[in-house]
């Protein structure tokens, strides 16, 4: 068995880890008491972890690739889909790289598996897949235990070569087969914090992060930076470092012609003239330390390769990535242009009406280059997809309306330059596909599982190419219904309404309030993250589940936290009012952002909740400000916009009032999840609450990332929160026996909880 990090585990430490995931899998698979119906079992965490997706890192984020699932050849021949699963048995996650030949595709073809891989870390084993000529693919990869590196495979020999080998994961690159070179970004590697300098003369705080103090590594620096190198395609001569402090998140864009190269890089001196942008975020960052800014806030650069010369695209901070990471950036095919997505325009100019526009709105915009000259096209925040070099048409998404707080295409526009500029046109039916032959698109919805379809344009004719899990019509899934209703504030609240597979009219069912988004057209087993979400298992085990969206209009301000408690509670109003949920058996689950909310909820609402699960989170309280205030920028304005002020002299009792200091008013067993450093969150709700003797259990998954990935660390998570829901409110304990440890902690607990409500 491997463990769980090889690069941090010993071989004694392996085995121990190794024994104890194996009881943790025997929890998984053992003893699960599920609803069983004519059409079959209800699904499981088993089955969530184990379905087999379309494995694109961005559809996994929730971008939408219904409009563009596949990755044409340049001759529309041949394309490639990336599929993923689960493999509990070696917690790795296992994909695949499929081709399909454009001729036969209409026949339902059985895919050919190009590459397969699988990793053990928290990282895609197949991503960022490019074709570099008509036979050759390259793409970011890993064998399980190793770091991520960029691979290629010939598509006739199939022949697997490594392009790099560098000493830390590769996060992106570019290939330039023309001129036979590759650029590609990488982790910086992980310094120690303590070196003999430090140990003769002392450390001085200043923003160093406070679990990287305690770990005495800089791993903060390591995640934060990156590295950007150019090395040739094959592989004669070590990589060569560009200078510069590089966006890990970002991507270096290459010119088709090879000449110049762009990049995201962090901004050590910020220019006057960006303090004029009016949003919330970069104001924030804009007061923050001068040490911390330059962490965060970015441009983009321009770097002409042949006299290595660096200056900034444009005059304006870089967007922030968002749903425009993957393609902020876009070349002209001629490479005399390039396109930037969703990005802040400079403000150097002197119509004053485009001016106040640029202030207030990102924008997309077409810079020529090398004269850097700018073109407005389109003041909407668009995310370019594709310059098609056929039509000449730029081809964009905008974000789904119906589910802003998702990151998927809604509406597919395009713009074509003329004598006048750039204008809207009609969109090519052909799509986001390098060929004017068929359209490939990934169907689903929140009742029907991802499948891939193949349309012929000429004929209209539609057929199957690939079920992903034909094994689903053996299970029977609970029905979602996409609803709306008031909050108890009287605003608006959208979500989703998850009913047991063998729902029963009339019947009041326990019911679990998942919280931080919704999107009627994914298919999401679990929720929209891994992490404690565990919608149809919890369908399967009895529950009814709302899956809320959220409202942003109120982010980091005193209303945020009060604004989605009512949400939750009109959500049980509106389910008990139906005659649908049992409003005394109510739990919610907190994930990430979601925990201002809920923690306040828990404080502060008049709705009883019988049991909570809080997972990567906290509620901006006292501990977590004073433990992340000097390391992250803009974290003093949000803790303190939330609060009321800071918590010294007049404005601690606006802390008093709505944070964590009133933990004494919680009446619900919770149950705490962190992942690495967001222990730090989790840590004054599990010393306050155990100090004030009430129902509190803290599980901490040292290397998870926050959105889980892992299928043991998955387990831990998703099928934690269908027993703790299980055990509060509906008296239920899987007879397995690997789990008989943690009954008898969650029956202290019950116990205690007992003797906490006679004494009121």
């Amino acid at each position: 068995m491997k463990c769980v990090d090889p690069h941090r585990c010993s071989g004694r430490q392996a085995c121990l880890v190794a024994f104890i995931v194996t009881c943790l899998l025997l929890i998984a698979s053992i003893g699960q008491s599920v609803e069983v119906s004519a059409k079959g079992r209800a699904p499981t965490v088993v089955d969530a972890i184990e379905m087999t997706q379309f494995g694109d890192v961005f559809y996994v984020r929730g971008v939408s690739a219904r409009d563009n699932p596949a990755e044409f050849s340049a001759d529309g021949k041949h394309f490639v889909i990336i599929t993923a699963k689960g493999n509990i048995q070696n917690n790795t996650n296992d994909y695949a790289l499929l081709l399909f030949q454009t001729d036969n595709a209409m026949r339902s073809p059985t895919p050919e598996v190009l590459v397969s891989l699988s990793s053990s870390s928290t990282r895609p084993a197949i991503q960022d897949v490019t074709w570099v000529d008509d036979r050759t693919v390259a793409f970011l990869g890993e064998h399980s235990g190793e770091l991520q590196q960029v691979y290629e495979v010939d598509c006739k020999t199939r022949s697997l070569r490594k392009l790099t080998n560098h000493s830390t994961s590769v996060l992106s690159y570019t290939v330039a087969p023309n001129v036979g070179s590759l650029f590609f970004l990488a982790e910086r590697p992980e310094e120690p914090l303590f070196d003999e300098r430090v140990l003769r003369d002392g450390l001085v705080i200043s923003n160093q992060f406070l679990p990287d103090l305690l770990a005495g590594k800089r791993r903060l620096t390591n995640v934060q930076f990156a590295d950007l190198f150019e090395t040739s395609t094959e592989g004669h001569e070590d990589p060569v470092r560009i200078p510069g402090n590089y966006c890990p998140w970002s991507h270096p864009w290459l010119s088709p012609n090879g000449r110049y190269l762009i990049a995201e890089t962090y901004v050590a001196d910020i220019p006057e003239s960006w303090k004029e942008y009016e949003d919330r975020f970069l104001q924030r960052l804009l007061r923050s330390d001068p040490a911390n800014r330059a962490q965060v806030l970015s441009r983009y650069v321009l770097i002409d390769m042949a006299s290595r010369k660096t200056e900034a695209l444009l005059d304006a901070p870089a967007g922030g990535g968002g749903p425009c990471t993957r393609t902020s950036v876009i070349w002209a095919p001629d490479s005399n242009s390039v396109v930037v997505s969703a990005t802040y325009l400079s403000l150097n100019l002197k119509d004053p009406a485009e001016r106040k526009l640029r202030q207030s709105k990102k924008m997309t915009a077409e810079i020529k280059v090398p004269s850097l000259e700018v073109s407005r096209i389109t003041s909407r925040e668009v995310c370019a997809l594709e310059w098609d070099s056929r039509s000449g048409k730029l081809l964009t998404g905008l974000p789904h309306p119906a589910s802003p707080s998702t990151v998927s295409y809604g509406e597919l526009l395009a713009f074509q330059k003329g004598a006048a500029g750039w204008s809207e046109v009609e969109f090519p039916r052909s799509g986001l596909e390098h060929n004017n032959r068929i359209a490939i698109t990934l169907e689903e919805d929140m009742n029907s599982r991802p499948k891939l379809f193949v349309e012929d344009l000429h004929t209209k004719r539609t057929s199957l190419l690939l079920d992903f899990n034909p094994e689903f019509e053996n299970l029977h899934f609970g029905h979602v219904q996409d609803v709306s209703f008031q909050a108890s504030d009287g605003h608006k609240v959208r979500a989703g309404l998850y009913l047991p597979p063998t729902y029963t009219e009339g019947t009041r069912y326990p019911l679990v309030i998942q919280t931080h988004g919704w999107d009627p057209q994914r298919f999401w087993i679990d929720g929209p993250f891994t992490t404690a979400f565990a919608a149809q298992p919890l369908a399967g085990r009895g529950f009814v589940v709302l899956q809320l969206d959220e409202d942003l209009s109120r982010l980091s301000t005193s209303q945020e936290a009060s604004y989605e408690t009512a949400a939750y509670e009109g959500g049980i109003d509106y389910l008990d009012h139906l005659g649908m949920i049992d409003r005394d058996r109510v739990g919610i689950v907190a994930f990430s952002r979601t925990g201002l909310g809920v923690t306040f909820a828990l404080t502060h609402s008049k709705y009883h909740f019988a049991a909570a699960n809080i997972a990567g989170s906290g509620d901006d309280g006292y501990f977590s400000y004073l433990s992340t205030l000097t390391s992250f920028p803009g974290v003093t304005d949000d803790f303190e916009s939330i609060n009321g002020g800071s918590p010294f002299g007049a404005g601690l009792a606006s802390w008093l009032k709505n944070s964590s200091f009133n933990l004494t008013r919680v009446t619900t067993p919770i149950r705490e999840e962190a992942h690495g450093a967001s222990i730090l969150l989790e840590w004054e709700w599990f010393a306050g609450l155990s100090r004030l003797g009430k129902p509190v259990e803290l599980i901490e998954i040292p290397y998870g990332e926050h959105v889980l990935v892992k299928p043991w660390e998955r387990i831990v998570s998703q099928q934690g929160t269908v027993d703790w829901f299980s055990f509060w409110l509906q008296g239920y304990e899987d007879p397995n026996p690997g789990k008989s440890e943690q009954y008898v902690r969650w029956r202290k607990l019950r116990k205690l909880q007992q003797q906490n409500e006679a004494a009121k």
